[in-house]
């Protein structure tokens, strides 16, 4: 009972001082309290053969052990994500490319369904990014027309993708 007591006086004494430690290494307030709770833990099981005197020490150079154990682990997981990153890179992007090239086909589909002019007015307003007015005075008809045509592609192009929402 007397070790408990002992022990508990030791953990308050030097938790928050361990945990700021640790933090100088790790910036990470989780993995701070995980090393220091794991040092502490690893004092309780060697208590018994524990100089009193040296406690300080030990925990403190368990702390910084378990840091840089910490830290190197992190470290390999990281080259192990960018290596993986890597190598597998190539397939992400073919794989991006042909679904980025199946998107464009099925938007291209809607847009060859649209009836004209709307088609044209469309894709002057959307693709080619012309203000409403432009294409009005271009094709020699209302911004208002142009409005509705516009109003009238994007319902249709709701409706389609709702229709082949797996595909979308």
């Amino acid at each position: 009972m007397e070790e408990k007591k002992e022990f508990d006086e030791l953990f308050r004494q030097y938790y928050q001082e361990l945990y700021f430690f640790a933090m100088q290494f790790l910036h990470n307030e989780e993995d701070s309290r995980d090393v220091v709770s794991d040092a502490f833990e690893d004092v309780w099981v060697n208590f018994a053969s524990l100089q009193r005197k040296t406690v300080r020490y030990y925990l403190y150079k368990d702390v910084r052990n378990k840091c840089i154990d910490l830290l190197r682990r992190i470290s390999t997981r990281q080259q192990y994500a960018a290596l993986y990153q890597k190598v597998t890179s190539i397939y992400v992007r073919d794989n991006d490319m042909i679904e980025a090239e199946e998107r464009e086909q099925k938007v291209k589909q809607v847009l060859d369904s649209l009836k004209s002019p709307t088609r044209e007015i469309f894709t002057a307003c959307y693709v080619e990014q012309k203000k409403y007015a432009e294409v009005a005075e271009t094709m020699g008809i209302s911004t208002e027309t142009v409005k509705k045509h516009v109003m009238r592609a994007l319902k249709f192009i709701k409706e389609k993708r709702q229709k082949a929402k797996d595909d979308w």
